[in-house]
């Protein structure tokens, strides 16, 4: 239980780092929550929960080349557990899709990454229908 709450406060306290207007004060919080991503017992629910999708996605515009490779790493790690569609619910598709075009073969390859843990997804979303929700 103590563990959780650890974890809790620690995504908080990141994800507020997320925000900062000062570069290095980002890339450090972006590069230890791509890390955190790499522990065995890692979840994307608490990232989730505080709303750290959306947060994540909004570091995909930033002009530091190591703070968009971190959040990539963040978003493979998120489609790689199996919440992809809360990746497609807060429009990450719509921000890798033109990233794919990046003269930068690093940020290139983790946007072909994440696109093709989602796609599947994607095509699930796209081929539901309502009834099948009943």
């Amino acid at each position: 239980m103590e563990d959780m709450q650890i974890r809790r406060e620690l995504t908080e306290d990141l994800l507020s780092r997320l925000v900062h207007p000062e570069e290095d004060v980002r890339e450090a919080a972006v590069e230890a929550l791509a890390i955190s991503t790499e522990d065995e017992d890692w979840r994307a629910n608490e990232l989730i929960r505080q709303n750290g999708i959306e947060v994540i996605a909004d570091l995909l515009d930033d002009p530091n080349p190591h703070i968009r490779g971190a959040a990539l790493d963040i978003i493979i790690a998120v489609a790689a557990t199996g919440e992809g569609e809360a990746l497609i619910g807060d429009g990450v598709i719509a921000k890798l899709d033109p990233m794919l075009d990046t003269d930068d073969p690093v940020i290139r390859k983790k946007v072909v990454k994440a696109l093709w843990l989602l796609v599947p997804e994607v095509e699930d979303t796209v081929m539901m229908k309502p009834q099948d929700n009943y």
